[in-house]
């Protein structure tokens, strides 16, 4: 009779002693996972959505624009780094020098090969599930984004314009994707 494999549970304490070897470590409920250094297309994408992110954030005064890598802690076995992550003023409480201790308002990760599984099933439930407002999968090949809420059984896909809307008064966000997937395969 054969032995039953042991599968390792981890910390974000744990998790943050690794070696800093350019691959991204993240923990999700004990289960490390780790990404290799993304590619030009998820870089230029990653660029071009949180220069438009932080402009529009810091000109209504709405909180913070974060990329990564920076961690964002949900608990002592759940620390991710999401490619983007707004942080609204509401919860700018929970933002240390290291790390976010808690949930951002807006997290948006950038497909690329490796993350493809992770980003759309353990980091979509994390997010939707642990008090994330509203998360983004941005996937460069098919050129469009899923946009998750709460509750929602399936994401939106936006394919041509996309528009976010925080908060009122603050006028609503407008993203031209056709836009931003020319400069992502230019």
């Amino acid at each position: 009779m054969g032995m039953p494999a042991l599968v390792p549970s981890y910390t974000a304490e744990e998790v943050r002693q690794f070696p800093d070897d350019r691959v991204r470590y993240e923990v999700i409920r004990g289960e490390l996972f780790v990404t290799p250094a993304p590619g030009i297309p998820h870089q230029r994408a990653l660029f071009e959505l949180a220069a438009l992110l932080k402009t529009y954030v810091e000109d209504y005064e709405l909180g913070e624009t974060i990329i990564a890598p920076f961690e964002v802690e949900f608990s002592k076995d759940t620390a991710v780094q999401p490619d983007i992550l707004v942080i609204l003023n509401d919860r700018a409480d929970q933002l240390t020098r290291k790390r976010l201790m808690g949930p951002p308002s807006l997290a948006i990760e950038v497909i690329s090969y490796s993350s493809k599984r992770t980003d759309r099933l353990q980091k979509r439930s994390l997010y939707l599930e642990d008090g994330v407002d509203e998360y983004w999968v941005v996937d460069p090949d098919p050129r469009h984004v899923e946009r998750w809420v709460p509750g929602a059984s399936q994401p939106e896909i936006l394919t041509d314009q996309l528009t976010w809307q925080p908060r009122p008064p603050a006028p609503a966000m407008d993203v031209d994707l056709r836009n931003l997937f020319e400069k992502v395969w230019r």
